[in-house]
């Protein structure tokens, strides 16, 4: 598909890719998406969890006035994050977010991720509850996640040489709406909205993207096919 990698993370398993054909427009869109979760809720003070090289922290600051903190575990990420990205309403922080504790005076009003939660898959229960002591009491969070689902992701991360050739950590692992929306049930979210659409795989020249994203909003919008979609795209209320 095209796909090279820019930049990985001390351990190689974690990398970005660089930013060619359809991948411009996918990640703008789910950008856009995040920005439209976060007014949603007048939220002016959130936390991006997993920012990698800080490019959608930097896409949110520069496009609206809330104030913006992107936090990772990469040395890596965070270093190439503060290199490219400077705004006013904007910071980076190398921070384990599962250690990072608040007072609730303190708190966010709201947490998001994009492709962060499955990494953490064997311990999402915690995390789903760690995430909600983060957040003030009327405030949200939203995540786009990889769908089990989808024959491609059911390719990468449920078998051996799938999960080889996209350089898996060995702890991620995609999951289903139903199940993420269980866990986050549990763990005390309210108002949980999932919904599993976009077809548009990244990589793909420009001139291979138009036909797919002419089928896409019939394909969303039908039952029969919304549940091969790629992702899960998450929101929910404390």
């Amino acid at each position: 598909m095209g796909l090279k990698i820019a930049i990985q993370d001390e351990q190689g398993v974690n990398q970005v890719y660089t930013t060619i054909g359809s991948t411009i427009e996918r990640k703008k869109r789910r950008y856009e998406w995040f920005i439209k979760q976060l007014n949603a809720l007048d939220a002016r003070n959130v936390l991006e969890i997993g920012c990698g090289n800080g490019e959608m922290a930097d896409y949110i600051a520069r496009n609206t006035s809330i104030k913006v903190t992107a936090i990772d575990i990469s040395p890596t990420f965070v270093a190439e994050a503060r290199e490219r990205f400077q705004q006013p309403n904007l910071s980076y922080e190398l921070i384990d977010f599962m250690n990072f504790h608040l007072k609730r005076s303190s708190a966010f009003d709201f947490v998001f991720g994009n492709g962060i939660l499955h990494h953490l898959a064997a311990q999402l229960p915690e995390v789903l509850k760690h995430l909600h002591s983060l957040i003030r009491s009327q405030g949200g969070m939203a995540f786009i996640e990889p769908n089990l689902l989808n024959p491609y992701c059911a390719f990468i991360f449920g078998t051996a040489i799938g999960r080889r050739w996209a350089r898996l950590d060995p702890h991620e692992m995609a999951f289903s709406a139903g199940h993420i929306e269980d866990l986050l049930a549990a763990a005390g979210w309210q108002d949980i909205s999932i919904s599993t659409r976009d077809f548009l795989v990244p990589g793909l020249p420009v001139s291979c993207a138009g036909p797919i994203k002419w089928l896409e909003p019939m394909l969303e919008a039908t039952p029969l096919t919304s549940w091969l979609a790629q992702s899960n795209f998450i929101f929910a209320k404390g």
